[in-house]
């Protein structure tokens, strides 16, 4: 008996959490201009701003942790995806889950499928800012350099890891928590520490 009680005392919350999880919150994403394939799945709502002219593709079976208690090492803030001018694009593959993870675009940011981001990662494409404080002082923003990442298929990012603009990560790398990661990698690389290099390459029976 108390365990009924408990389960119908938990209804109120859990039940509304489910329905806007699985169904409501993806069709806002879709109402927002956010192209999204089957079986998208939310805890919790991302924040979005999407520039003129600039696209956001979600593949079949995306799962977006944005909520806090989502995930195991709690998330400090929803996933955020933004893509700064027209003609930005953000892809995000089939199967990929992200948790409290930043995007920010101002050309292409291309994850593949499969892929895990662990909690609270930061992926930025641009510098925001030219770096000589005079062009800065001309204009806060104009003259930034901005150059496209790509994540290709199984890659997993540890935890609070930032990934910069130019990054390619190969098929089945795996990032360390709290890596800064610049440059290029090739597949199945082992990636730690700020700046982040390559430790060792998995074996074969590991991939």
């Amino acid at each position: 008996m108390n365990a009924t009680l408990a389960r119908l005392m938990r209804l109120p919350r859990t039940l509304p959490r489910v329905l806007s999880d699985r169904f409501i919150a993806p069709r806002l994403l879709r109402s927002s201009g956010v192209r999204a394939g089957p079986g998208v799945m939310m805890a919790g709502r991302p924040t979005l701003r999407v520039a003129p002219g600039s696209t956001i593709t979600l593949g079949a079976n995306v799962k977006l942790f944005s909520r806090a208690t989502s995930n195991p090492l709690r998330i400090d803030a929803p996933c955020t995806f933004s893509t700064l001018k027209p003609g930005a694009k953000i892809v995000i593959g089939s199967d990929s889950a992200l948790s409290g993870t930043v995007i920010c675009c101002a050309e292409s940011v291309v994850i593949g499928e499969r892929v895990l981001v662990g909690s609270n990662c930061v992926l930025v494409d641009t510098d925001f800012h030219p770096l000589s404080p005079g062009a800065r002082r001309r204009h806060p923003t104009e003259g930034a350099k901005s150059r496209p990442i790509v994540v290709e298929d199984d890659v997993f990012i540890g935890t609070q890891s930032i990934i910069l603009k130019g990054t390619t990560l190969g098929r089945g790398c795996v990032v360390g928590a709290g890596a800064v990661v610049s440059g290029e990698f090739p597949p199945y690389s082992v990636i730690v520490g700020n700046p982040a290099q390559a430790i060792k390459t998995l074996s074969e029976e590991q991939t």
